[in-house]
């Protein structure tokens, strides 16, 4: 069921039993209401009767008449019974067929209400000079239950009308109301692989449809970028994949064309080894990158002491200088292996594009550990800066370097799962510097 459809039919239920519930409210006040009006009519009636019977010799022909008037127009349809009191057998006899035991006790002392099947009647004890009497007075409220009947058939007629102008509103603002996250939903389909750049337009109106307007684009844009990247990096992969190949393959091929001495063997299968394992830690370094974050994050974590590690870095290369300015061993919890990784692709990189000493410190910084890479090298294009941590990407100045612009890509992973912040200051033919700060 669709989402408009939900909303008619729960805004429908909704006042559905809104107005059932006033209009069975109403019902009952206004069946209580006529059932009291009547009774007070019985009432009245009981004693116009009692007054007709006995009091014509002590009221004056006026008041009489009166009397009688109003008898005779008020419930003329009642039927009327007259008991001597004094006959308690006779009286009992009639009584009983109406009143239970307890409403004819109660009859001595106050005018008693009951019902008797359809009809609804009242007693009254009347004592007078000629003696004591009971009156009872019957009658069906014919009236009363046509006034029900015809408004509980004009409640139910209104409730069914309203049922219908609630689900027509219902209906019609619902439409109204998801019309444009439809548009939105049109708009959305439209776009695809070949037309990421197409953006969802804002109604203007800074209500939610537009919060949620915005996000979409927000994530539009991020899936555009990742799209991007996506494409990129397989293009990237496969040319530097085909590289290694190409190298083995035309390798294969020159040493193949004649016979050749053991020396030439063994250098071409030198040469064929090199590249295999050049394309080998590529491809190992492709499915590092391919990792999701979180399984890195709680891969084998442990406390992992920095001073030892960097020192057994400095074996790479004679080049690599480290000094220690913390007074102790310094630890954070993370994967050796990985963090290794990280730091030694600074340094193999520092060594590569510098032929002159390379500078390892560590020190604390607010009670938090930093580490400096510094090379005195062919430096980093100050534009460039913002893009040498994007797979594949190599500076303008590195053409003549071998690499796959993969390195410093892993390092940056690696570091941003620990929480630590890598940043470079770099001066073109002067130097270089990575600061990590495990913050």
């Amino acid at each position: 069921m669709k989402i408009g459809s939900k909303i008619t039919l729960f805004y429908t239920s909704i006042t559905i039993g809104i107005n059932l519930l006033i209009i069975l409210a109403f019902y009952l006040f206004t069946s209580r209401y006529i059932n009291l009006l009547f009774d007070m009519n019985l009432c009245d009636k009981v004693y116009l009767t009692a007054q007709k019977h006995f009091e014509k010799d002590e009221l004056d022909m006026r008041s009489y008449n009166m009397v009688k008037d109003k008898y005779l127009s008020l419930l003329p349809q009642a039927s009327e019974i007259i008991l001597n009191a004094s006959d308690s057998a006779s009286a009992k006899k009639v009584l009983d067929r109406y009143l239970t035991s307890k409403q004819q006790h109660q009859l001595y002392h106050n005018m008693v209400l009951f019902s008797k099947d359809r009809l609804r009647g009242v007693a009254l004890y009347y004592p007078d000079n000629e003696g004591n009497f009971i009156v009872l007075v019957t009658a069906q409220n014919v009236y009363g239950q046509n006034l029900k009947k015809h408004i509980l058939y004009l409640s139910l007629g209104l409730l069914l009308f309203s049922v219908l102008i609630t689900f027509a509103v219902g209906h019609f603002y619902s439409e109204r109301i998801l019309s444009p996250l439809k548009h939105i939903l049109v708009n959305l389909k439209k776009i695809r692989g070949n037309n990421m750049e197409l953006r969802l337009t804002e109604t203007g109106n800074k209500d939610e449809l537009d919060d949620l307007v915005h996000s979409l684009n927000e994530m539009l844009d991020r899936l555009d970028r990742a799209f991007q990247s996506e494409k990129s990096f397989v293009s990237s992969a496969s040319h530097e994949m085909s590289n290694p190949l190409t190298a083995i393959q035309g390798e294969c091929e020159i040493t193949l064309m004649k016979e050749r001495d053991i020396k030439e063997y063994t250098d071409a299968l030198q040469r064929i080894y090199s590249e295999s394992k050049r394309m080998s830690l590529l491809i190992k370094h492709l499915l590092f990158l391919s990792r999701n974050g979180d399984d890195l994050s709680n891969d084998e974590l442990m406390p992992v002491n920095l001073n030892r590690m960097l020192t057994d870095l400095v074996n790479i290369d004679a080049r690599i200088v480290f000094t220690d300015q913390t007074s102790g061993p310094i630890s954070i919890m993370g994967n050796p292996h990985f963090l290794q990784i990280a730091i030694q692709n600074i340094l193999n990189n520092a060594i590569k594009y510098s032929e002159k000493q390379v500078d390892l410190v560590l020190k604390l910084v607010d009670g938090h550990p930093l580490i400096e890479i510094e090379d005195k090298g062919i430096g980093i294009p100050v534009k460039e800066i913002p893009l040498i941590f994007q797979s594949f990407y190599r500076a303008s100045n590195t053409h003549e370097y071998v690499g796959n612009g993969i390195g410093l890509a892993l390092s940056s992973k690696i570091l941003h799962i620990y929480h630590a912040q890598i940043t470079v200051d770099s001066q073109e033919n002067v130097y270089t510097r990575f600061n990590i700060y495990f913050g």
